[in-house]
């Protein structure tokens, strides 16, 4: 079932809802490719499915919010299993950049996402209610980013003082009390990286810095977390396409 309700073009300078509605879709039902001149977000509120944009698939769950900006090329599929529940809208203004910001899917809270009836069901102009929702959506987002900075920013840390060591990405999640499929997600939007790819760069670049000092390719494997020299040797040519042993020549 679809429900859409047409919104008046109110022009609001900064956040200017144009389209809004709801949709219960059925299993595999996919929509797109599509382009769009306005920025678009939908709020899964029960269910699942995925978004492709940009060459990428982002799985979406309940409870997530998915972000289309004007002149991406978009399509997104529901689940066979268990297909998503979603409200959308659509809106422009000077503040709807600031969704360029954030990653493709952010959880959110479901308040801003009543439906459709809901929000008729409080009467007076529909389109100035969906703002001041799209306003403290947005504040909350923003603040959002800087709390998972803030979680990349410790992993970083933590990778960066603990490289030596053993270190396993669900320890990493366990410890900031995170799921750890979110924190990989969060990890690889923020620095283009996935956590294990962080820790082999952070790895071999002390490596190097240990072999120019002189230190021989069985003790910088080991100061670098690899106690198998020969697993460290295979990491290293495969980064910088030469042996350790080379390297420390010259």
């Amino acid at each position: 079932m679809k429900r859409d309700f047409i919104l008046v073009d109110r022009h609001l300078a900064e956040l200017n809802p144009l389209i809004f509605g709801e949709e219960a879709c059925e299993s595999g039902h996919s929509f797109g490719p599509a382009i769009r001149k306005y920025t678009l977000i939908h709020y899964v509120c029960q269910g699942k499915g995925i978004l492709y944009k940009g060459g990428h698939a982002y799985p979406v769950h309940t409870g997530e919010m998915f972000i289309i900006l004007p002149d991406e090329v978009t399509k997104y599929v529901a689940d066979e299993s268990d297909p998503w529940v979603y409200r959308w809208i659509g809106f422009d203004g000077a503040l709807s950049r600031k969704f360029a910001e954030l990653p493709p899917v952010v959880a959110v809270s479901d308040v801003y996402f009543q439906s459709v009836g809901s929000v008729l069901a409080l009467g007076g102009v529909v389109e100035y209610i969906l703002a001041g929702r799209l306003f403290g959506l947005l504040s909350e987002l923003l603040s959002g980013v800087k709390r998972h900075n803030h979680y990349v920013r410790k992993v970083q840390d933590y990778i960066k003082n603990s490289y030596m060591h053993e270190i396993r990405v669900e320890q990493i999640a366990e410890s900031l009390s995170l799921d750890r499929r979110y924190l990989t997600r969060l990890f690889k939007e923020k620095t283009g990286k996935t956590i294990q790819e962080y820790l082999i760069s952070v790895r071999m670049e002390e490596a190097r810095r240990l072999l120019t000092e002189g230190y021989g390719v069985a003790e910088a494997a080991l100061l670098c977390g690899y106690p198998d020299a020969c697993n460290f040797s295979k990491m290293f040519k495969r980064i910088y396409s030469v042996s350790p042993a080379r390297w420390k020549k010259g």
